[in-house]
């Protein structure tokens, strides 16, 4: 093989950009056409990835209009749009899915899997995590929504070069500097739970957490402090960078 021909490219599987515009009503005989195929046939896994890229062409409008129209189930309890969506991965699709979650109207199971797909968005926009931000301060918050929301907040900010200037990135730390308090102080189990995951979460953000590193230390260096709160703490640090001076926020000898 000539040297020439041969190039090096990703193995991510891409389609060719369609030039014409991709309709609501298309999109929903599309849904339709996914509830009648055989799931296991090679015609509904080219269906499903038809679906995936036309809806990245749709406006939040018209997504929303389409899961008014196409939020049913079919054979099986399927849902081809609610598996369909994390693939999407642009804002508007990561909007609607915000607006499902937080509407209470898909299960526990599918809410989870959301969450999941948010780690894994290649291209995070501000306007993601904007929209985002506001699930953290729900009661009951779950684990997954602290981990998935602050995953793409890392990835964010590993492409992002001042992703401190970005009002959406401030939103979410103050939110969980406000879980911290002071010094990460807890009273109950409950909160000694709830702190842990949201040491944890502000470990996922990374890059964006710099500005929690004095409070981090002094969670960690507070002796009444449970030891799994300092732990976590301490954990917390694993990705803000070393221009941070880690080491002169850190306890020394403790």
């Amino acid at each position: 093989v000539d040297s020439e021909d041969l190039y090096v490219t990703s193995m991510l599987y891409e389609r060719e950009q369609t030039e014409r515009e991709v309709t609501g009503g298309e999109v929903t005989e599309l849904v339709w056409k996914l509830c009648l195929a055989d799931s296991a046939s090679f015609e509904t896994a080219d269906l499903f990835m038809t679906l995936v890229f036309e809806l990245r062409h749709l406006s939040l409008e018209a997504l929303k209009a389409l899961w008014q129209r196409s939020s049913f189930k079919c054979r099986d309890n399927w849902q081809p749009l609610i598996d369909a969506l994390p693939s999407c991965a642009t804002e508007t699709c990561v909007v609607l899915m915000k607006e499902i979650i937080a509407s209470g109207e898909v299960e526990e199971d599918k809410v989870e899997y959301f969450f999941w797909s948010f780690s894994f968005i290649p291209k995070p926009t501000s306007g993601m995590i904007e929209s985002l931000a506001p699930l953290l301060k729900s009661p009951g918050a779950s684990q997954s929504c602290f981990l998935g929301v602050t995953a793409l907040l890392h990835r964010f900010c590993s492409a992002y070069n001042s992703c401190d200037d970005v009002p959406a990135v401030q939103s979410v730390m103050r939110t969980l500097g406000k879980f911290l308090g002071e010094n990460c102080t807890v009273q109950d189990s409950e909160g000694l739970s709830q702190m842990q995951l949201v040491l944890k979460a502000i470990g996922n953000a990374g890059l964006a957490a710099a500005s929690l590193a004095p409070v981090l230390s002094l969670c960690a260096s507070l002796k009444s402090n449970p030891i799994e709160i300092r732990l976590a703490a301490l954990q917390a640090f694993r990705r803000i960078p070393c221009s941070v001076r880690v080491s002169d926020l850190l306890p020394a000898g403790d």
